[in-house]
């Protein structure tokens, strides 16, 4: 065990390292690489929260104009570290590598709470993971969202073994901040109240349901008052109107607009799940580039490198599936995942990318540490059967 955490401790200092070298080439060589086409948005209505405390951009004459595309989760972020206490823009990309590693340790610790041999490998696979180093390093909110997202993890991890209210009652309100950083989780509280009826079903139906009224309250409740404020200041009853931006790049109606060469012609009895399986693919295997750093040599180095890795954690996660039916955690995180993965595909479709699959790493680093500790045991199994037959032929 001592020597375990020996090897533990060397890992994440190498991530540590890692990290912080790529942040302090993109500081020196390419500052600008922090920038993303979405970061002026943040930026703007960032500064607009902290001058005026209200969510809105200036125009041309200094008028506030009341913002309903984005959320204000990560604006408010950005207003109090970056606007109010005046930390650089390089100073916010260190946070947001923090936040990583504080999603890592969340990791472990709700890995360690269902079983201790995963925690290490759980945690891992977040502190490695190039997606989530490569858009932690960006003015985006995929850092801030992967710290909420594995904190609410955690949270419902703990209501699923003491099934409390009060914990219900974190949960639902973390997942509501999360909500407001981005707006894809939004449908997650209905899917999450649903798994708390059926979580509870065997035991004490009433209690589950109690609990996931509750759940579900709360949630919409504090997610409503935002669409409030959105008809009130610009007319839209949404939470967001980001979805006005991929009208016409979604699954659904897309066999009608399809212009892909290699399902052209196609029923779309057999369009649908092709098309829908490649976006999967394109979610779940694309192993993350450098090629943002403008660095030949990095992101050589990211090639080599980081698709080993992503068979490494997709292998674990596959063989992890099969202990799904078994376990009522890893049923409420493939549930999460599959919902991730299903608001995505169906919400851009050809847009998906690696980005979209940061928010659901933590759920997919301890599938995959279940499913490497049933390899390695079942390894390890046929090794004793063999000397064990051995033994008797002699």
């Amino acid at each position: 065990m001592q020597k375990n955490n020996h090897y533990f401790l060397y890992a994440v200092i190498a991530a540590i390292i890692i990290k912080l070298s790529l942040f302090a080439f993109a500081e020196i060589h390419i500052p600008i690489s922090k920038i993303s086409p979405d970061s002026s948005d943040y930026l703007k209505t960032a500064a607009v929260m902290a001058s005026d405390g209200v969510f809105a951009v200036k125009d041309e004459n200094g008028g506030l104009k009341y913002d309903v595309l984005r959320t204000p989760g990560y604006p408010l972020f950005l207003a109090i570290f970056h606007d109010k206490m005046r930390i650089s823009l390089g100073g916010i990309v260190f946070l947001q590598i923090l936040l990583t590693l504080f999603a890592a340790f969340i990791t472990y610790k709700t890995a360690a709470s269902l079983n201790l041999r995963i925690a290490v490998l759980s945690a891992v696979i977040i502190l490695y993971d190039p997606p989530i180093t490569i858009f932690s390093q960006m003015i985006l909110t995929e850092a801030l969202f992967l710290f909420l997202i594995a904190l609410f993890m955690l949270e419902f991890t703990r209501y699923l073994k003491f099934r409390e209210i009060k914990m219900a009652i974190s949960a639902a309100l973390i997942l509501v901040a999360a909500t407001y950083v981005r707006p894809v989780s939004y449908y997650l509280g209905i899917a999450m109240a649903v798994f708390i009826v059926y979580a509870n079903m065997r035991e004490n139906l009433k209690k589950g349901l109690i609990h996931a009224v509750i759940f579900f309250a709360i949630v919409y409740s504090l997610i409503g008052a935002w669409q409030v404020r959105n008809y009130v200041r610009c007319g839209e009853g949404v939470f967001s109107s980001i979805s006005h931006n991929h009208v016409g790049s979604g699954l659904i109606g897309s066999y009608s607009r399809n212009s892909d060469p290699a399902t052209r012609g196609m029923a779309p009895v057999l369009y649908y799940p092709n098309v829908t399986f490649r976006c999967l693919m394109s979610i779940m295997t694309r192993p993350g580039t450098l090629k943002d750093f403008h660095s030949d040599v990095l992101t050589a180095i990211g090639k080599v490198l980081a698709y080993p890795w992503m068979v490494f954690w997709l292998t674990g996660f596959i063989a992890g599936i099969a202990a799904v039916k078994r376990n009522i955690y890893l049923q409420a995180y493939l549930f999460i995942i599959l919902y991730f993965l299903a608001v995505s595909i169906i919400s851009i479709m050809w847009l998906v990318s690696e980005r979209f699959r940061v928010p659901i790493m933590p759920f997919i680093a301890i599938i995959s540490a279940y499913g490497w500790l049933n390899l390695v045991s079942a390894v390890k199994l046929d090794q004793w059967k063999l000397i064990f037959l051995s033994k008797r032929e002699k």
